[in-house]
């Protein structure tokens, strides 16, 4: 039970569904934000539940599955947008501007002013735009293509890095069950040595990671 797909519920090895989906669709949330390059500056944790009790972060039960299986969480951005992470709802990303609303996941797109583009087409070129004048394709390909060319992929380490950030701080926030602050200039949790301590654990002797 903490092997193969089973790994996803233990905070042990992941982060339940918040990081699971997360990498999924707080990336493309935070693309479409224009948020690649930075991170929230407070994570509010409005709603969470686990399967087990929870006492200074730690599940109280080690023998069960531990990671959130209910949860709202607010991301809170310096300029005031915010991303809703929760786990009800469609799975996909709602946009929601003064311009209107737009839900779009892996397999659709939907909503106001989407189906205004039947009558105002984007400009030619718009989404290759988005590929870095590529061609649209697959992740696999794009990665393929990019190692030849020398260029960054589609989804690159270092917004991804980003991304994955903001998830694995509502996961923070949701075991301590408090709201945090973050820096994401020097990326630490400010003012809280308990969350703060969450950030990273220490490796198992024969197993670290080498870095630099």
């Amino acid at each position: 039970s903490r092997c193969h797909y089973e790994f996803r519920w233990w905070y042990e090895y992941s982060g339940g569904k918040l990081t699971d989906w997360g990498a999924h669709h707080v990336d493309i949330a935070t693309w479409a934000l224009g948020k690649t390059e930075t991170g929230p500056i407070r994570v509010i944790p409005e709603h969470v539940r686990h399967p087990v009790e929870f006492r200074d972060g730690f599940p109280v039960d080690p023998a069960r599955y531990n990671t959130a299986t209910e949860f709202l969480i607010r991301a809170q951005f310096a300029d005031g947008v915010e991303i809703e992470i929760r786990h009800d709802g469609d799975n996909g990303i709602l946009l929601e501007g003064t311009a209107g609303r737009i839900f779009v996941n892996r397999g659709r797109i939907t909503g106001r002013p989407h189906e205004e583009l039947q009558q105002n087409p984007l400009p030619a070129g718009t989404l290759e735009k988005t590929y870095g004048n590529r061609s649209l394709t697959d992740h696999f390909t794009n990665f393929f293509e990019a190692a030849r060319d020398r260029r960054q992929p589609i989804s690159d380490v270092f917004s991804h890095h980003r991304a994955l950030s903001t998830c694995h701080l509502a996961g923070i926030a949701a075991r301590l069950g408090r709201p945090l602050s973050w820096n994401p200039e020097t990326e630490q949790i400010t003012d809280d040595a308990q969350a703060a301590a969450l950030l990273s654990r220490e490796p198992r002797k024969g197993f670290e990671t080498q870095q630099g």
